[in-house]
């Protein structure tokens, strides 16, 4: 996940959005093998496991995270990538927040590097913790969407074009991660995002609202916030 960490934040500011940093002369890191896809494990009930391969190695002053792909359309191959950090401050109690970028096609490792994630990229592509960040208080959980968007991945026919199944896709994968952390179901939860997410945002919350009262995983949604 080291390795992944470092694309993540480089591809962030050298081709997700134009940031006037410099450019890193280090090649790229050799391929590391197939995705984590973390669905498998909820299929056969074996989320310990699953929690266990998809925690990230500490990359600053002990930051723990998890990250991995959820399989949102087995059809078209359709995967969401995610990366969790959990609340520093009374977890148990602490809300959790969806964030989703813009674009469309923006990646969710922009605003976890650049705008309010545990930590950042220096000029001179380091990381080092963010002195300020939401993970001091609330559960954040950032996914490149819509598939086809930073690490998300789908054949071609499974790329997302209506609104209903990017909301769909996104649904799928937040049961699949309240099934793999259920302590955090209980939890108030929010989706924010910024830009064209206002778009995401409100699509995403009306389907935890209408698909909620049949749900064999309840989702505890309290609000939503769409910035620029």
């Amino acid at each position: 996940m080291r390795y992944l960490v470092v694309i993540s934040a480089v591809w962030c500011l050298s081709e997700g959005f134009r940031i006037d940093y410099r450019t890193s002369t280090e090649a790229a890191p050799e391929e590391k093998g197939e995705p984590l896809i973390l669905t498998s494990y909820i299929q056969n009930g074996s989320i310990s496991s699953g929690r266990e391969a998809s925690k990230v190695k500490p990359l600053v002053d002990g930051i723990v995270s998890y990250s991995g792909f959820f399989t949102v359309n087995s059809s078209s191959n359709g995967n969401l990538f995610f990366w969790y950090f959990p609340a520093e401050n009374t977890p148990e109690e602490a809300p959790v927040m969806l964030w989703l970028q813009g674009g469309p096609g923006g990646s969710s490792m922009y605003g976890l590097f650049l705008e309010h994630g545990p930590m950042r990229l220096t000029e001179d592509f380091q990381l080092e913790k963010r002195p300020t960040r939401w993970t001091q208080n609330i559960h954040m959980i950032y996914v490149d969407n819509p598939v086809g968007t930073g690490f998300s991945f789908s054949d071609r026919q499974g790329y997302s074009k209506t609104e209903d199944q990017v909301s769909t896709n996104l649904y799928e994968s937040l049961t699949q991660f309240f099934q793999l952390f259920p302590e955090l179901v209980k939890n108030e939860f929010f989706v924010a995002g910024e830009s064209y997410a206002g778009k995401y945002v409100p699509a995403l919350a009306d389907k935890i609202h209408r698909e909620n009262p049949t749900a064999e995983v309840k989702i505890n949604l309290k609000g939503l916030a769409i910035g620029d």
